[in-house]
C-alpha cells in the first residue's frame, strides 16, 4: 500500500469541499483510504446530541453506498461502552483491544468482532464528534494507522459539513411546517395569492409593485395604520429575484433604543452583559432575501446613521466587533409618519430619507377603496370561518351598505378585526355585524353630513368662525385628510389650493385631525 501524500489529503479536502451530504463522499473517501490500506468497508457514525449516536454514511466493496440500514446507539450500555472506548483510545485502535472488539460489537454488529479493523476517532476540541469504522482485509501496520490518523481532520470535516446540512433540512421542513399552518389559520393557500382589490382600489400601486419589485431598488411605503404595508412589502419581495430567499420583518418603532444595534447589526459574545453568546442581527438573518424595515420613522436619530451607512455601503458592524461584514439584502421600509415634515423639522435625516425614498409607495386609505370593501370582507369572512372550524356565513347588500358607511380609522386591519368579531358573534350561522361595529350602527355620511349643515353656533358666531368650525367637522371625519376622493376639499367640494390657504389663515393643521 501507499504511504500517506498531500496528494491524499488534497483529495480529500477537494471532495470536502465539493459535496456536503456524506452519501456522495463514501466512495470517493473510500478511494483514497484504499490507497493506504486495504479495507472491505467504510462507516461514518456523527454524535447528534442527547445522547444518539447515528450511522452517517456506508460504503462496501463491490456494493452499494449505504449498505447497513439505519443505526443508532442510544442505549446507556452503548453510551458507556463509547465513553469508556474514547478515555482509553488516543489515536485509533484496533481489533486486539477487548473494548474495541466490544465497540464494534455495538455500532456493526457481533459478526463483525472477530474481523480485521480499526476505529478512528474524530474529535473538535477534545470533545468526540465522530468514529470512523473501516473493515481491512488483513491487520494493518502500525504506520498504516499512523497514515489514517492524519485523515481525522478532512472526515471530521466531512460529518460536520453533513450534520449541518442535515440541520438546514430540518429547518427547512420545520419552516415549510409553520408556513403552512399558518396559511391554514389565515386561510390562504399561498402567501403569493392575489391581493384582494389589484383590480380595483390598489390597482396603481400594484403597477407600480411590478415596475419596482423585479430592480435592485430600496422601496418606501407610505400609508396609514393598518393600510396593509406588509402585504405590499411581501408582494414587493415575491415578485423580486430574491423571492427565494427570507423575507423578515421588524418593527421599528418596538425596538428598546439600548437594544437597536443589537437587534438590526448583531453582536459580539461578551459585548454587554447578558450578551452570553454572539448573535446575528436582522440584516444578517435577511441575507439573500428583503429585510421589512416597519415604522421606519421611528427610529432614534443615532440609530438613523448606522442605518443609512448599511444602506449607502452595505456593510455592517456588529456591537463589540471591529470587523466590518458586508451584507447582502434589499431594504424595503415603512411609515405612517411624515417623513418630509419630520426631515424639516430635524427628526429625520434628510440624506436617510433620499435613500429610503428612491421608490416610494403610497398606498390609499380603507375609505378610498370603497369599491374593494365588498371583496376584502368576503375574503376576512372567509378566513375568518376557516379558522374557527365554522360555516361561512353570508354577506348581504345590507351588510356591504353599512361596511362602506363606516369611516373605518383602522383601515383593512379593523375591518378584518371586525367582520372576524362578527363572524364569533354570529355562530357562523349569519354575520352579526350590527354589534360588531358597535350599537347603534353608524350613520350614514349622508347622514352625517347633513347633521353637520344643520348644525349651527351661537347666532352672534362671526361668519370666520362658522366656516372655521364647519372645516374642523369636516376634517374630523375624513380623519385629516385634505386631498383625494375622499379628502376635505372634495366634501366641500373647493380647490385643494383653495382650502389650504384657508387652513393657513385660519390656524387650522390638518394634521391635528388624523388621530380624530
Amino acid at each position: 500500500m501507499a504511504t500517506l501524500s498531500d496528494k491524499h489529503l488534497l483529495t480529500l479536502w477537494t471532495e470536502a469541499g465539493k459535496h456536503a451530504a456524506l452519501s456522495e463522499l463514501m466512495a470517493p473517501l473510500a478511494g483514497v483510504i484504499n490507497e493506504i490500506v486495504s479495507i472491505d468497508e467504510l462507516h461514518l457514525f456523527s454524535f447528534y446530541g442527547a445522547g444518539e449516536w447515528r450511522l452517517s454514511g456506508s460504503w462496501q466493496r463491490g456494493g452499494a453506498e449505504g449498505v447497513l440500514a439505519h443505526i443508532e446507539a442510544t442505549g446507556s450500555h452503548a453510551l458507556a461502552s463509547i465513553d469508556a472506548w474514547n478515555r482509553g483510545c488516543a489515536v485509533c485502535s484496533d481489533q486486539s483491544s477487548a473494548g474495541h472488539r466490544s465497540l464494534i460489537a455495538i455500532l456493526l454488529g457481533a459478526s463483525y468482532a472477530s474481523r480485521d479493523s480499526i476505529l478512528l476517532p474524530m474529535r473538535r476540541e477534545k470533545q468526540l464528534i465522530g468514529i470512523a469504522a473501516l473493515i481491512c482485509d488483513s491487520a494493518c501496520s502500525a504506520r498504516q494507522c499512523e497514515h489514517l490518523v492524519a485523515l481525522a481532520e478532512p472526515l471530521l470535516a466531512c460529518i460536520e459539513n453533513d450534520q449541518q446540512l442535515n440541520d438546514i433540512q430540518r429547518l427547512r421542513a420545520k419552516a415549510e411546517a409553520d408556513r403552512q399552518s399558518l396559511l391554514s389559520r389565515l386561510g390562504l393557500r399561498s402567501i403569493s395569492e392575489n391581493i384582494v382589490g389589484a383590480d380595483r382600489g390598489l390597482k396603481q400601486v400594484m403597477q407600480r409593485v411590478n415596475q419596482v419589485a423585479p430592480t435592485p431598488a430600496g422601496v418606501l411605503i407610505l400609508g396609514e395604520t393598518g393600510a396593509g404595508k406588509e402585504v405590499i412589502a411581501r408582494a414587493i419581495h415575491e415578485r423580486s429575484t430574491r423571492h427565494d430567499g427570507p423575507f423578515l420583518r421588524v418593527n421599528c418603532g418596538a425596538l428598546p433604543p439600548e437594544l437597536i444595534d443589537s437587534e438590526l447589526f448583531g453582536h459580539e459574545k461578551g459585548s454587554f452583559t447578558g450578551a452570553h453568546a454572539s448573535r446575528r442581527g436582522w440584516f444578517e438573518r435577511a441575507g439573500g432575501g428583503t429585510l421589512f424595515l416597519d415604522e421606519v420613522g421611528e427610529l432614534p436619530p443615532a440609530a438613523q446613521v448606522r442605518l443609512l451607512r448599511v444602506l449607502q455601503d452595505g456593510i455592517i458592524q456588529k456591537v463589540g466587533s471591529e470587523r466590518d461584514v458586508q451584507v447582502d439584502v434589499r431594504v424595503v421600509a415603512a411609515t405612517h409618519r411624515d417623513l418630509p415634515k419630520m426631515v424639516q423639522e430635524g427628526s429625520f435625516r434628510e440624506d436617510l430619507w433620499y435613500r429610503l425614498a428612491v421608490f416610494p409607495i403610497i398606498l390609499p386609505t380603507l375609505n378610498e377603496r370603497l369599491d374593494d370593501i365588498e371583496d376584502l370582507a368576503r375574503h376576512f369572512i372567509q378566513r375568518a370561518a376557516m379558522r374557527m372550524g365554522v360555516p361561512v356565513p353570508p354577506l348581504s347588500a345590507a351588510d356591504v351598505r353599512n361596511l362602506k358607511r363606516y369611516s373605518w380609522p383602522g383601515n383593512i386591519r379593523e375591518l378584518g378585526s371586525v367582520l372576524e368579531r362578527a363572524v364569533i358573534l354570529g355562530h357562523g350561522e349569519y354575520l352579526d355585524l350590527e354589534m360588531a361595529l358597535g350599537a347603534p350602527a353608524p350613520k350614514p355620511r349622508a347622514a352625517i353630513q347633513d347633521t353637520a349643515d344643520k348644525s349651527s353656533g351661537p347666532a352672534d358666531e362671526s361668519l370666520e368662525a362658522v366656516i372655521a368650525a364647519h372645516i374642523k367637522r369636516i376634517l374630523t371625519e375624513t380623519k385629516g385628510r385634505v386631498d383625494g376622493p375622499y379628502g376635505a376639499a372634495k366634501r366641500l367640494d373647493i380647490n385643494v389650493s383653495t382650502l389650504r390657504a384657508k387652513l393657513r389663515k385660519l390656524d387650522i393643521d390638518a394634521n391635528d385631525f388624523k388621530g380624530a
